[in-house]
């Protein structure tokens, strides 16, 4: 389950409609709407050339908002083994940059925390050798608990909202923040420059590989 943040223009319980923007204009609902069909088609064109079975879903496919209860509640709607939520950061300091990728903290009940972070760290190897092969300067912000969120938080990673409670085995669950689309630098790779979809294709394409290569595992 994939899940791209945000979207719509009406705020509701546990999702804003928009966060970042990106120093040339885009909203980061756009940005992880993109992504999250990038990563869907990479994940299946890879699992369809090696003879693997792979069933993805989107949280949501048009700009529209969704509340983060609902988007969680998808995960055991639908029986996935593992959901990743995407954002794009934002900061006031455009010198700001860097990924990183967040799981739920066990003080936060996290019900499979040992899972959690090795999904997570999954995802953020993938992520840091895509962003490596497009800029040798990106930098690794690292795997974190969601206690260290800027909110303090991420709804979207509770177990009882992602139906983990009530399953033999829970799904994992991980967020990225992809970057920091307030980076000029970051904005020309990801964002608006000529090799942008290419780039952000290229990033997804590793993301994918490292989470086969967990589920896999």
């Amino acid at each position: 389950m994939i899940d791209p943040g945000h979207g719509g223009t009406v705020k509701l319980p546990g999702s804003a409609p928009n966060n970042a923007t990106s120093v040339s204009g885009v909203a980061e609902k756009v940005l992880t709407l993109d992504f999250g069909f990038c990563l869907r088609d990479a994940l299946v064109a890879q699992a369809a050339r090696t003879g693997e079975r792979i069933t993805v879903a989107l949280t949501r496919e048009t700009d529209v908002n969704v509340a983060g209860a609902a988007r969680a509640a998808l995960v055991g709607a639908l029986g996935a083994r593992a959901f990743l939520s995407l954002h794009f950061n934002g900061a006031a300091d455009p010198a700001v940059r860097g990924s990183e990728t967040f799981y739920r903290a066990a003080e936060k009940g996290n019900v499979n925390p040992a899972p959690d972070i090795a999904f997570a760290g999954a995802v953020q190897a993938g992520l840091m050798a895509g962003m490596r092969a497009i800029d040798p300067a990106a930098k690794d912000r690292g795997v974190k608990p969601d206690s260290q969120s800027g909110p303090g938080g991420i709804g979207v990673l509770n177990d009882a909202a992602l139906g983990n409670l009530r399953r033999p085995r829970p799904a994992v669950a991980a967020l990225a923040e992809l970057e920091f689309i307030t980076h000029p630098r970051v904005d020309r790779l990801l964002v608006s420059g000529a090799a942008a979809q290419a780039n952000r294709q290229a990033v997804a394409g590793r993301m994918a590989e490292a989470i086969r290569g967990y589920l896999s595992a």
